[in-house]
């Protein structure tokens, strides 16, 4: 045989053989991998394809993805046009391999991108978000409670044994921050709903640090805007646990409502539930020490009057 005829024909099936590793489809596997996710983490994914990525660390690419996250009793539904999971280096020293996870182009808008790796009896969590829609966040059956446009970024390190060499930082910003109108019936009303009115909050500013295997709250206010109806600060910290859930959650708040708010007949329940946290008309200032579970079975029953 000819070498340039060899050489040709070497070079087909090398072609051919980096093709079928890039763009044989394995989505035979989607089924397992789905379902093995979901056993684990309870996380729900479906995707239209699935396709080996070989571009860096290795990993799989999904396409048309729609992701369902629980939080307590509620969901969060996600639909991206890609997403991409991959082995990531997350540590050097020593060396530990974890999990990265990239969506982009979220159906309402965003990009999200995470890393997260385990040691031994630590953890270690990485995540950015950019101009992330918030109306995509509801639950399934009742759709987002908020509107605005987040970015996000942190970079946290847990010492599982020893809380104290815990370190990170999260910080947030949401533009056009708003609230639509919802209905809650929290338990300790003996069954009464309470109507939240519609209320725009404008910007939202927020930085957390970890200290002490606690995240403080050092700053976190929204509503300078003139035209916000409700204005607040928030400070305090939050106990991270294995189980999200069970994370500790110890805030102190303080609220203004606009007189627009005030004055709107749709605000009775709301103002009603607040009374025994006003300390001037429209004025309130609360005191909330509780699991993640505990607010999500009942919003106030953790809450106190801020002294």
């Amino acid at each position: 045989m000819k070498k340039g005829i060899a050489l040709k024909i070497a070079g087909f099936l090398l072609f051919f053989l980096i093709a079928l590793i890039i763009l044989f489809p394995v989505n035979n596997l989607r089924s397992y991998i789905f379902e093995t996710v979901f056993r684990e983490s309870g996380v729900l994914m479906v995707a239209e394809s699935l396709h080996l990525s070989l571009l860096g660390l290795p990993g799989v690419k999904m396409d048309k993805v729609s992701v369902t996250l629980p939080v307590g009793s509620q969901e969060i539904d996600l639909q991206s046009d890609q997403l991409t999971l991959r082995l990531a280096l997350t540590s050097f020293f020593p060396p530990q391999i974890g999990l990265a996870a990239s969506v982009s182009d979220l159906k309402k808008g965003g990009d999200i991108y995470t890393r997260v790796g385990r040691g031994n009896n630590t953890f270690s969590f990485y995540l950015n978000v950019e101009r992330l829609n918030l109306e995509q966040l509801g639950a399934r059956s009742g759709g987002s409670p908020f509107k605005g446009s987040l970015d996000a970024s942190s970079d946290i390190f847990l010492n599982e044994t020893e809380l104290a060499k815990s370190s990170g930082y999260l910080k947030i910003k949401i533009l056009d921050f708003s609230l639509n109108q919802q209905s809650i019936s929290p338990p300790e009303l003996g069954g009464l709903t309470i109507i939240i009115p519609a209320m725009k909050m404008g910007k939202l500013d927020g930085a957390l640090t970890m200290k002490n295997g606690l995240l403080e709250i050092n700053q976190l206010k929204f509503g300078d805007d003139p035209n916000s109806d409700l204005k607040g600060t928030v400070s305090g910290d939050f106990k991270v646990e294995k189980k999200f859930e069970d994370s500790q959650l110890n805030l102190a708040l303080k609220l203004k409502l606009s007189a627009k708010i005030m004055e709107n007949p749709e605000s009775a329940t709301f103002k009603s539930a607040l009374g025994g946290f006003q300390n001037n008309p429209g004025e309130y200032s609360l005191r909330c020490n509780g699991t993640i579970q505990d607010f999500i079975n009942s919003p106030l029953y953790p809450c106190r009057k801020l002294d």
